[in-house]
């Protein structure tokens, strides 16, 4: 463990703890003749033995007002859990509900509101997960690094706000998720959980790069579809429509291509959105080995601790004192 000073100057006042071996710590007693006092060794040793408390005494006072602190360190920590990538959708069509009405100022909850809640119920529950997040619409967002954080996952969710802005564009924000775990160690599940309510086609030189880097990070991949009634199914185009006019439908068959665990999950109303994100949960526990940030840590508590330790003796020494024969 590393340590420093906030006011490191006030390590001079240390210098002090020589004082008490300059001179006398006790008042000297008159005697008619000192050389028939006979040799006491424990007096003398109770001597150098409340010196050496008193210059620890000032020692851990000057220490103390210097302000020591531990410097923030890195824990590894061990648990059950899953390095996971929120990454949600942003565009406006995640304004609606699952009837596919803009609610504008009406009541009711958009699908962007009830992904919302419901990821942040799942951030509660999840005790040693790891969560980042990245939002998306025509452009990807960073939100939040891998963090154990809580309150600033949490916090991290509420930020996304209600209104979304733009088209969705996929693939940048596949990437920005999929960076997350470069030149990381491989430990516990990897799981970029996506949140969509549509989607756009991936160029095709893209689709060999995502492609490749989750086979390189292991990363699965879970998609709750927020469908509404009027969306694409997932399993099949559109009847009476080429496959052409499905991005949904190209963008599922896609996934299947990549070579490593996908689950596709089709929501049509908030709660099989929970139910959704609870299965994710089911499938998300594997033994964890991660590394934790520990915050510097104020020390001067204990150096004053340890000086009033070291002046009690002293104060016991004083009232023991002779004063006169």
């Amino acid at each position: 463990m590393s340590f420093g000073f906030t006011s490191p100057w006030w390590l001079l006042l240390g210098t002090g703890a020589l004082l008490p071996w300059l001179q006398a710590g006790q008042p000297t007693v008159g005697y008619s003749c000192a050389a028939m006092i006979p040799e006491d060794r424990l007096s003398a040793a109770i001597d150098r033995g409340l010196r050496a408390l008193t210059s620890l005494a000032l020692l851990a006072l000057a220490a103390g007002i210097s302000g020591p602190y531990a410097l923030e360190q890195w824990e590894e920590r061990l648990g059950t859990g899953a390095h996971i990538v929120l990454l949600i959708d942003r565009s406006s069509s995640m304004n609606e509900n699952f009837s596919g009405r803009y609610l504008g100022g009406t009541a009711g909850e958009s699908k962007n509101a009830v992904a919302r809640r419901l990821l942040a119920n799942f951030v509660r529950r999840r005790g040693d997960d790891l969560f980042a997040m990245v939002a998306f619409s025509a452009a990807p967002r960073y939100v939040m690094p891998l963090t154990q954080d809580r309150e600033a996952v949490l916090a991290a969710i509420e930020s996304v706000g209600d209104r979304g802005h733009g088209i969705t564009n996929i693939a940048p924000g596949l990437a920005m998720a999929l960076d997350f775990f470069k030149g990381k160690p491989a430990t516990g599940a990897r799981i970029i959980l996506l949140v969509s309510d549509g989607a756009t086609r991936i160029e095709e030189e893209s689709q060999d790069l995502i492609r490749q880097w989750f086979q390189d990070s292991q990363a699965r991949l879970h998609w709750i579809y927020l469908r509404s009634k009027n969306s694409a199914p997932l399993e099949r185009p559109p009847t009476g429509a080429s496959e052409d006019a499905s991005p949904e439908y190209l963008l599922h068959q896609y996934f299947q291509s990549l070579g490593v665990p996908y689950t596709a999950y089709e929501a049509t109303n908030p709660q099989a959105v929970e139910e959704a994100i609870a299965d994710v949960g089911r499938l998300a526990n594997q033994p964890l080995r991660y590394l934790e940030k520990v915050p510097r840590q104020d020390l001067s508590g204990w150096c004053y601790g340890c000086a009033l330790i070291l002046l009690l003796p002293l104060l016991v020494a004083k009232s023991l004192e002779v004063r006169a024969w």
